[in-house]
């Protein structure tokens, strides 16, 4: 222990001082180490999100959250240009971020070619081997359906090299994302929940679509799996460049419109539903946006969930397992 001494020579006192820097300096260095370890170890072990169910159960749910948001508009074979699915795409990404979602678990792409668009599906993949994390897809361009040898209408998502179908079905083919390869690559995800949102007119008829209201609270079952879907109309519709079904699906979350029972989430359910009624109301009946599931027995039981901002949130971030809870935007959470 050190003790200063008054009555010490001035040379006795120098070397004391000398002491106390040397030993201080030692501090701040275990100081900053302790500091550097906390900080690493909190980045490696994440933050559980969980929501609080009706009976009041707390249910784990993500451990991280994902976007791929892809706004294509400048069409080179044949197909009009569009404007605006540029600017969609940014307005889609920040609300987002308005909500929680972190900067760089959002991935903007923008006029993607055929190529591009799978490698950035295969990506998805790739990513989407964490069971826990929830994966989002939203798609602003042209939509297309063609009938297949049974009749059965096929849609497709439009990449800007895609050849017009009216003069190359077969480059048409080639180029386009069918709903059956969207089908293929969420099968392909482990991830627990994915919603894909598709701000085009195409037919939906690989999912089952929902039409009853959504279920009035959180239950138990939104942590089995699931594939959901969203288009913003029927096959024989036109999207409108101007995008209404954007601007509803950015209030529904942005401001909480989506929340419909006000329980500080925001569902796959709730969010379809408010799309489909406030689109056809805004847009005067000329644009009805489909909801569904996948059809498959396992993956068709659970309900993609956003947090509201402002809404309360369950985080376990004790070393113990001790649970904490707050209020605010997912903004406040560190999500790895």
């Amino acid at each position: 222990m050190l003790s200063w001494n008054f009555k010490a020579t001035m040379g006795q006192q120098m070397k004391l001082i000398i002491r106390i820097i040397r030993l201080s300096g030692f501090s701040v260095i275990l100081l900053m180490l302790f500091f550097l370890t906390y900080t690493l170890h909190a980045d490696t072990r994440g933050v559980d999100i969980k929501v609080r169910t009706k009976t009041g159960k707390l249910i784990p749910l993500y451990s991280d959250y994902y976007a791929l948001i892809v706004g294509a508009g400048d069409y080179q074979k044949g197909w009009p240009k569009l404007p605006n699915p540029a600017n969609d795409a940014r307005d889609v990404a920040n609300a987002l971020k308005a909500i929680g979602f972190k900067l760089e678990k959002i991935k903007l792409l923008s006029d993607p070619t055929s190529e591009q668009l799978k490698q950035a599906f295969d990506n998805l993949v790739e990513i989407g081997k964490d069971k826990d994390k929830a994966i989002l897809f939203y798609f602003a361009g042209h939509g297309y359906t063609l009938k297949q040898a049974d009749d059965k209408p096929l849609g497709y998502i439009v990449p800007v090299d895609t050849p017009d179908p009216e003069s190359d079905e077969s480059g048409f083919r080639k180029k386009a994302i069918s709903m059956r390869q969207i089908e293929e690559y969420n099968q392909l995800i482990k991830s627990k929940h994915v919603l894909m949102v598709f701000d085009s007119c195409f037919s939906g008829s690989l999912f089952n679509l929902v039409r009853e209201k959504p279920t009035p609270y959180i239950e138990e079952k939104i942590s089995y799996p699931v594939r959901q879907f969203i288009t913003a109309g029927t096959e024989n519709e036109k999207v409108p460049d101007r995008s209404v079904f954007k601007e509803v699906f950015v209030k529904a979350l942005k401001n909480g419109f989506g929340d419909l029972n006000k329980d500080g989430y925001v569902t796959g359910e709730e969010l379809g539903y408010y799309l489909q009624e406030n689109v056809v109301n805004y847009s005067n009946k000329r644009q009805h946006p489909q909801f569904g599931k996948i059809n498959n027995p396992k993956l068709d039981m659970g309900d993609f969930v956003f947090q509201v901002a402002g809404g309360s949130v369950i985080i376990d971030t004790d070393e113990e397992g001790k649970e904490q809870e707050g209020s605010g935007t997912l903004l406040s959470l560190t999500l790895n």
